[in-house]
């Protein structure tokens, strides 16, 4: 409202709301650049990267409380101490091989970040804590505690704390080194071959196409399908043969990655790549088409595609 008896201090303290204004929007586009939890987290895991963390998370929480015996632990007899922590380990494994396996697919998608991945821990903590418990109660039976149920989630948050640490630790520093040796890399130099002829290792096959116009390939038993595009007419061509005997035949062109077993890309025509490692596909420019990605080829896939 307008202050008419001494429009001065009105107009004094309209101007000082819009500098308070200024500096809300100035503090708050500073901290969305720094925020780190919203910085993009994704690291391609394999299935190898996944047993092995699986499994020196498991140790580490047996050999933590077999050696330091926190939580009462130090009350049972040795024997006790031993088969209980070992307990503890083997539910761990189990909780985070059903994350890893069934629910990380599923929940990680391309846009994950920080912020994401972290509470994304605290959740997998919190269900081993939950798991926690329960195994405590088939060892020794009681009723349920609301309390105690608290205190084994917090128990567990509070000892994942170093592994998961130094697990993060660890990611960022492989993330930096990939991002500097690619880096360093120079562009790759594509080459073509004017025509190509595509026999797929049937020499009563003759398909010459211009390789620059093939947009993939894929397999079908004993038929290989070559799909190509002019102006926005996209075209299929049936041969019979193999998707090994094609590949060669495709081997002076640089651009064609073998993405699958079944499919060969052109990576001209590849916009971008989604999903993670159980379940990354390729989305090719034309018409939104997503070709698979196997697990075995999802890393080079990444640097492929970068």
């Amino acid at each position: 409202m307008v202050d008419f008896k001494n429009p001065s201090n009105s107009l004094g303290l309209k101007i000082k709301s819009n500098i308070l204004q200024i500096i809300y929007r100035f503090v708050y586009t500073i901290f969305e650049m720094i925020n780190p939890f919203r910085k993009p987290y994704s690291r391609i895991e394999t299935s190898r990267e996944k047993i092995v963390f699986i499994l020196v998370f498991g140790l580490f929480i047996f050999l933590f409380l077999f050696l330091f015996k926190p939580f009462g632990l130090a009350q049972l007899k040795p024997v006790s101490q031993l088969f209980v922590s070992l307990g503890f380990g083997l539910v761990t494994i189990f909780m985070l091989s059903i994350f890893k396996y069934l629910l990380e697919p599923i929940v990680v998608k391309e846009n994950w970040t920080f912020g994401k991945s972290l509470l994304w821990g605290l959740l997998i903590a919190s269900s081993i804590g939950v798991a926690n418990y329960f195994y405590v109660s088939i060892l020794f039976p009681q009723i349920f505690i609301f309390k105690y149920f608290l205190y084994a989630i917090w128990t567990a948050i509070l000892v994942g704390i170093i592994p998961v640490t130094i697990g993060y630790i660890i990611s960022f520093n492989r993330i930096y080194k990939n991002a500097l040796r690619e880096a360093a890399i120079p562009p790759e130099e594509v080459l073509w071959e004017n025509e190509v002829i595509i026999r797929g290792g049937n020499p009563k096959n003759e398909c010459k196409l211009n390789p620059k116009s093939i947009v993939y390939l894929c397999s079908n038993d004993n038929y290989v399908t070559i799909v190509t595009i002019k102006g926005e007419v996209i075209t299929k061509t049936h041969i019979r043969g193999t998707l090994k005997e094609a590949e060669s035949e495709l081997k002076n062109n640089t651009s064609f990655f073998r993405c699958h077993k079944c499919f060969i890309v052109n990576a001209e025509y590849a916009d971008r790549i989604t999903g993670n490692v159980q379940n990354m596909k390729i989305k090719l420019k034309p018409q939104g088409l997503e070709i698979p990605v196997s697990r075995s080829k999802a890393a080079d896939a990444v640097r492929k595609f970068r």
